[in-house]
């Protein structure tokens, strides 16, 4: 024992340093690490990183979780349209076979039947009668409202979020079935190459509409309305009169979602209403019939007193959530299919397209689950994943605002000590040591009460830089530092002469033509470029993309993107040929550079004809400014829009835009509509649209100008994220 003493003392004499003034620089260092992953903290880019990367992880670590038992997705995949010996496309299934799924489910005993279907227009009037009558009969059908949208919304405070968009408009299902089915609602999620992280329980941007998980619990729960009614009275809310008094009536006036909207609305204006309505729930707890009574009231009560925007927890990968395929669910009888048990009695069923492949089909997301080879999750499966979560309150709680900084600052010192009191070898054992704990505790409070603790700053930021900053004092390696700085800037240099030769010196001249072209880095070096392409037969073929990666490698990709679209326009091609035959060799190009992909859109001005052709491969929509009427439109462009370079074969297609005399087609990349003022507010698209107009009849340089003139003046001395590139072509 004296000598297992002995080897300890001897141990901690010679690794560790506890004299007052090692422990003050200790502390120091903590301290300084601390208030910087304060500082760094608000930035959008370590917010997106904790988004993206954090929450990425803690899923990872977490793993599968079990999926409800009460809740089914019947997927229009491929395999059903074989069996069924359909169109592979479900836009064009026969709507008879819906009613005939509705009247199924309905029979076999759904609780609550949702189509992430969108039904816009009557195609088959025989069809569309057959389903309108199934959705009648079954009145607990939900249909999937498309909306109309712009990007980047705002959260309830104001600030803008990454890959979220503003809701313009709802567009309802045609009136046949609108009018039949229970209720519509609107569910939109960001499309690649956003991560899906969030949904809305109203849809903020239009008219705060319930969307279709909160419709479908809020019915799932008729019959809890009335108990809800009575503690929204026991609060003492003065609106509550305003409220049917029962769940027949609202099924009877058919108005379950102004219902919905009605019930938000008093929770708006009385903002303790949430606290005092659970405080309520509590009381009365022991008069419940059902434990599981207590348990979807207070979800009901959280629902609509908590955030309109929430983060998913997902259960897993693809087909996690119970999946039965379409051809099997419409042959479901008292509970099985040929000898198998497929039980949908008292079950929440979302109908949607899910395929187990999904990166290629138009409605797959990109999400935490996904992965390289393909597999995305689909959005009817996120549906029903957001169902679930809302109804058992098991969607993801990030920690409090105040919690995160008294974290972040307490971590840091702890970091600080722990680097700095020992040698550097144990220094970055204790770092190690740390990470590894603090990872295992915030993965258990994720795993068991779904609570997001910060992963990005502790670990990779606060922990490294602990480690660094005490090896830095130790043995003053600033010369080393300088060193990395100058290679650092270096490369930088060597990539912005990359990227400036790149660049044309000036525009081509053409007659009865103007053409103005701009481009704004927003760093040292920019993802941006443009081009211009002398083609045979009075053409001209234009370029502007933006290359993900602003370095030495991105300037590089830059220059392949390049000559790839000077070499095929030598060819005599179609504009949609060339995209796809580009999009595979630059697919080649940077197979290695894992996650880099170009956004660009490629046009070909003919001069006599004045046509534009062009093909968008994930670039913004070009804007075209009519002379005549003054008016400034976006261009639906057609085909497939992934970037360059992210998938094999996709179906780029040409889009003929034809000009008349004085009109204007501005071409530019998203960072003009995502430029921000130091509130973190966006330029967007509608100030954009709104500058294009009052500008009407300059000629190209001047009209550029002023649309530079107005986003700078905009956003101000604010740092910028990405860089601002505009190409203008007007006819004389």
């Amino acid at each position: 024992m004296e000598k297992l003493k002995k080897k300890v003392t001897v141990f901690f004499s010679k690794n560790f340093y506890f004299t007052k003034s090692r422990l003050l620089k200790a502390l120091i260092l903590g301290l300084i690490i601390g208030l910087l992953g304060l500082v760094i903290s608000p930035f959008q880019f370590v917010m997106d990183l904790e988004d993206d990367t954090g929450l990425g992880l803690l899923f990872k670590l977490r793993g599968t979780r079990a999926a409800p038992a009460d809740v089914v997705v019947v997927s229009i995949d491929k395999q059903s349209s074989d069996k069924l010996d359909l169109n592979n496309n479900p836009d064009k299934w026969p709507r008879s076979l819906h009613a005939q799924l509705t009247e199924n489910m309905t029979r076999e005993g759904a609780e609550v039947i949702a189509f992430d279907v969108h039904f816009i227009e009557p195609k088959n009037a025989e069809d569309d009668n057959f389903f309108a009558q199934a959705l009648q009969k079954s009145d607990n059908v939900i249909l999937c409202e498309p909306l109309v949208t712009r990007e980047l919304p705002t959260t309830e405070d104001g600030q803008a979020v990454a890959g979220f968009h503003n809701i313009v408009k709802i567009v309802k299902p045609f009136n046949l079935l609108a009018d039949s089915a229970l209720a519509t609602a609107p569910f939109t999620l960001p499309r690649i190459p956003f991560k899906v992280n969030r949904y809305w329980t109203f849809q903020t941007g239009a008219g705060d509409s319930p969307t279709v998980p909160v419709v479908a619990f809020q019915l799932s729960t008729l019959t809890l309305y009335e108990k809800f009614v009575e503690l929204l009275n026991k609060t003492g809310s003065s609106q509550a009169g305003h409220l049917p008094q029962d769940g027949t009536a609202v099924l009877d006036a058919k108005n379950l979602k102004q219902v919905i909207r009605e019930i938000k609305r008093i929770f708006q204006a009385e903002p303790g209403l949430e606290k005092k309505m659970l405080q309520e729930l509590e009381n009365t707890r022991p008069e419940l019939q059902a434990p599981k009574d207590y348990q979807l009231l207070k979800a009901l009560i959280e629902m609509y007193g908590g955030p309109t925007s929430r983060y998913i927890n997902y259960y897993g990968p693809p087909r996690t959530i119970e999946t039965i395929p379409y051809y099997q669910a419409l042959e479901i009888k008292n509970g099985k299919y040929e000898g198998k048990e497929l039980n949908i009695k008292g079950k929440a069923v979302f109908v949607g397209l899910s395929e187990i492949m999904l990166a290629d089909r138009k409605d797959s997301f990109y999400t935490v689950f996904s992965t390289a080879d393909g597999i995305f999750v689909s959005g009817v499966e996120i549906m029903a994943s957001v169902f679930a979560n809302i109804r058992d309150g098991n969607q993801i709680k990030p920690i409090g605002l105040k919690s995160y900084a008294l974290f972040v600052f307490l971590w840091g010192i702890l970091l600080g000590i722990a680097c700095r009191i020992s040698i550097v070898r144990i220094g970055a054992l204790n770092a190690i040591g740390l990470s590894i704990l603090y990872l295992a505790f915030a993965v258990f409070m994720f795993k068991t009460g779904n609570a997001w603790y910060p992963v990005v700053i502790p670990l990779f930021f606060q922990a490294p830089l602990a480690f660094l900053g005490a090896v830095s004092i130790e043995h003053s390696r600033l010369f080393k530092e300088v060193l990395s700085k100058l290679r650092m800037e270096r490369d930088l240099s060597v990539a912005r002469d990359v990227q400036m030769s790149m660049l044309p010196a000036s525009c081509p001249v053409i007659e009865g033509y103007q053409i103005a072209a701009s481009s704004t880095p927003a760093r040292e070096v920019s993802g941006d470029f443009f081009d211009f392409i002398d083609m045979d037969e009075g053409k001209t073929g234009f370029v502007i993309a933006d290359v993900t990666g602003k370095s030495v490698s991105g300037a590089l990709v830059m220059t392949a993107s390049k000559s790839v679209f000077r070499l095929l326009s030598e060819d005599q091609l179609s504009i949609g040929e060339i995209m796809k035959r580009a999009n595979n060799q630059i697919k080649k190009d940077i197979t290695r550079a894992k996650g880099m992909f170009v956004a660009l859109l490629y046009a070909v001005l003919d001069r006599d004809k004045k046509t534009i052709g062009m093909c968008s491969a994930g670039q913004t929509q070009p804007i075209l400014l009519s002379a005549e009427t003054g008016e400034a439109t976006l261009i639906e462009t057609e085909g497939d829009a992934f970037p360059l370079g992210i998938i094999d074969d996709p179906d780029y297609q040409e889009t003929k835009l034809h000009l008349g005399s004085g009109d204007m087609v501005i071409f530019y990349t998203d960072g003009v509509v995502e430029a921000m003022d130091k509130k973190g507010k966006m330029y967007g698209f509608e100030r954009f649209l709104d500058v294009i107009k009052v500008n009407n009849g300059l000629d190209a340089e001047i009209f550029l100008e002023k649309l530079i003139d107005d986003v700078n003046r905009f956003v101000g001395k604010a740092e910028q994220h990405d860089d601002l590139t505009i190409v203008v072509i007007k006819v004389n």
